[in-house]
């Protein structure tokens, strides 16, 4: 029953909605249908800790959406989380109720710890496993750490940084003022700088870095000079910290307006390319790497594959 039907996941995020609906494979997931809508639910959140109408709105319409998806799949069960955003919104519990009553979804909202677990094994899908690596995935509301040895990953952390919390708090200009983008810069070093020191004395020689989420796959398709989002060019590219500083160094001089002759098919994307791509850059110099192993895949799979791991036991 298990091997026959397939399984969904939805990932409610604090920029992005994704769903995805697979069977789980011996060599890892076949995807029969995947969706991402941008919800914004943490749009605002930074000032009164609350999820406006609006963003509620949005998130609830695109959880309705999906539901429908579902039905018309013959899935076996349907896993849904969600994170940064309500995790921190004070207004979670009438989402929660919302999302009930119109898609009829019970939300686990996880913790850091537990999204960047199931991040780390979502990533690897496709990827063969890295002796040793740093992994992060770069989100709307918090930066997911990960160092992952031996199969496994040994040391977590979830960094309370993300690109919409630094977007609403520092993007006040269009253009972006230089003393806007100093006082974004100061906040990432000095939120990444005690990790690193824990981090960093667990590295070895082999260590690698993988990424994953948004601005890291936007980023590997600005380098490519992509026309649309390929996936299947995106998932494992590489990118070294060189090609990522000429990137940045385009897309933070010019006006939102402006960076879509870098980066065409996504305008949702336009504002918090920005801080994504800050934090990316400030990890890979605060850490030492010089290059960037690209994943496609993340926490959605990740949720998949514990659902799996559940139904199997």
């Amino acid at each position: 029953m298990v091997k026959n039907r397939p399984l969904a996941a939805i990932d409610i995020g604090t920029n992005t909605t994704r769903l995805l609906i697979g069977k789980v494979k011996r060599n890892g997931i076949e995807r029969i249908y995947s969706e991402r809508i941008v919800t914004r639910l943490g749009e605002g959140i930074s000032g009164r800790g609350l999820i406006t109408k609006k963003a509620i709105k949005r998130g609830i319409e695109a959880l309705e959406k999906f539901s429908n998806v579902i039905s018309r799949h013959d899935v076996l069960r349907t896993s849904v989380a969600a994170t940064s955003a309500l995790r921190d919104a004070k207004n979670r519990d009438e989402f929660l109720k919302k999302a009930k009553e119109a898609a009829g979804f019970d939300i686990e909202v996880i913790s850091g710890e537990k999204e960047a677990r199931m991040t780390s094994a979502g990533m690897l899908t496709g990827i063969t496993p890295p002796v040793s690596a740093l992994m992060t995935d770069i989100g709307g509301g918090s930066t997911e750490l990960i160092f992952f040895r031996r199969k496994k990953p040994e040391l977590v952390h979830s960094l309370n940084l993300g690109v919409v919390y630094l977007a609403d708090k520092y993007m006040k200009h269009d253009p972006l003022l230089k003393t806007e983008l100093q006082r974004m810069d100061n906040e990432i070093s000095r939120r990444i700088t005690p990790a690193a020191k824990v981090f960093k004395k667990v590295f070895s020689v082999d260590t690698v870095f993988i990424g994953t989420a948004g601005t890291v796959t936007a980023l590997s398709a600005i380098a490519q000079r992509l026309k649309r989002f390929d996936p299947g060019r995106i998932h494992n590219s590489r990118m070294t910290l060189k090609k990522i500083k000429d990137i940045f160094l385009k897309i933070s001089s010019v006006t939102a307006a402006e960076r879509v002759k870098y980066y065409p098919f996504d305008p949702s994307r336009l504002d918090i390319i920005v801080p994504g791509t800050l934090i990316l850059l400030k990890l890979m110099v605060t850490f030492g790497f010089n290059e960037i192993i690209v994943s496609d895949h993340g926490l959605k799979e990740g949720i998949l594959l514990e659902l799996y791991s559940k139904i199997r036991t």
